[in-house]
């Protein structure tokens, strides 16, 4: 193998035995394994062997054994070199070279774990606040459109040869570019979503009762409450409805994993021409096809910056249709109101009550 080879030739210079072509092999081989010039220079200073701790005097002795097993396997300058060494000359050139081996070994394992971890990148944060939505192109070229009151945490550059990582609370909207070699990951309370390359939704509002992965196009997995043995692959067109226990803010226990069985697959449908209620808001456009009306008034909270109550809760599952663009919310509610299933009101305070 090209370390073991690399590692052979570092212990035939310290011996003095490297020919001009090794030389080139191994200029060649320590830009191959950039961290084996580390070893050598740390080798060369006199460093402590691997899995031990000396103080000065014991490092000057390990050092001063280490150039004596060396000078015992060197020829003498006044012998003639032969093609064909003498056996005991062999035997204690090779010995040096196998313990030279051996500590640069040892050592590099010591300097690896030596080595510092690698920071994480620092970590850059996306705040929409209601009425509000945003659109951010992040450091890999993936471009993310962020949904009213919600919140994406993502590093300021992605690590090379590592997961693309962020984290989500809220609605956000993917395009994803393409790198094989980085997946893209989106986290959520509820979920996660592995994905190379491809265009997708995710709705994880904290205080709604379920969370939405809605895939356009490529191909996704959702990952239940990180639990690799949960996982559903989703089509193009397909979404994921997910229940869970919405925060509050009341003391709660810890909320329990949602089985398979009560996860709904369905397809994306179209509500009219060519919207789909899911991803409806990126083109700033508010859809929603058969939705209950409790549903419908948190979307309507998050799109106006309103208050939305019931004085009579057996409105809250009437189920509404609708695609609304430059509407106000006044329009909104006298347009649902005109099928004559409940009526509206605002308070001195502004709140909207659904009566």
């Amino acid at each position: 193998m090209d370390q073991e080879r690399l590692y052979a030739l570092l212990a035939r210079e310290m011996a003095g035995e490297l020919t001009a072509e090794e030389a080139n092999t191994l200029q060649q081989l320590l830009q191959q394994y950039p961290d084996a010039s580390y070893i050598r220079e740390v080798f060369a200073q006199n460093w402590v062997p691997a899995g031990k701790q000396y103080g000065p005097s014991q490092v000057q002795q390990l050092l001063e054994k280490h150039q004596l097993r060396l000078q015992a396997a060197s020829l003498p300058e006044e012998t003639p070199v032969t093609d064909i060494a003498p056996p005991r000359k062999v035997w204690k050139l090779y010995t040096a070279i196998a313990a030279s081996l051996l500590v640069l070994v040892s050592l590099g394992a010591w300097f690896l774990r030596q080595r510092p971890a690698q920071k994480p990148a620092p970590l850059a944060q996306l705040v929409t606040a209601k009425r509000m939505r945003s659109q951010i192109l992040l450091p890999d070229g993936s471009r993310v459109w962020l949904n009213a009151g919600s919140k994406l945490d993502y590093p300021e550059q992605f690590a090379p040869h590592s997961p693309r990582e962020v984290h989500l609370e809220g609605e956000a909207f993917f395009i994803v570019a393409a790198d094989a070699e980085r997946p893209f990951r989106v986290y959520t309370k509820a979920f996660r979503v592995h994905v190379l390359g491809t265009s997708f939704n995710v709705r994880a509002y904290p205080l709604e009762d379920s969370a939405v992965a809605s895939l356009v196009q490529g191909a996704v997995e959702v990952i239940l409450n990180n639990d690799s043995k949960q996982v559903v692959a989703l089509r193009p067109n397909e979404k994921l409805t997910i229940p869970v226990h919405p925060v509050t803010t009341e003391a709660t226990t810890a909320a329990p994993i949602p089985t398979m069985a009560a996860l709904q697959k369905s397809k994306l449908t179209l509500v009219q021409d060519s919207i789909i209620p899911e991803t409806a808001w990126v083109q700033n456009k508010l859809a929603f096809k058969h939705l209950e009306l409790e549903k419908v008034v948190v979307m309507l909270e998050e799109w106006y910056g309103v208050k939305i109550d019931f004085r009579n809760n057996n409105k809250r599952k009437l189920y509404f249709t609708g695609v609304f663009e430059t509407e106000s919310l006044e329009q909104v509610l006298n347009a649902m109101e005109n099928t004559q299933s409940f009526t509206w009101e605002k308070d001195n305070t502004g709140k909207i009550w659904i009566r």
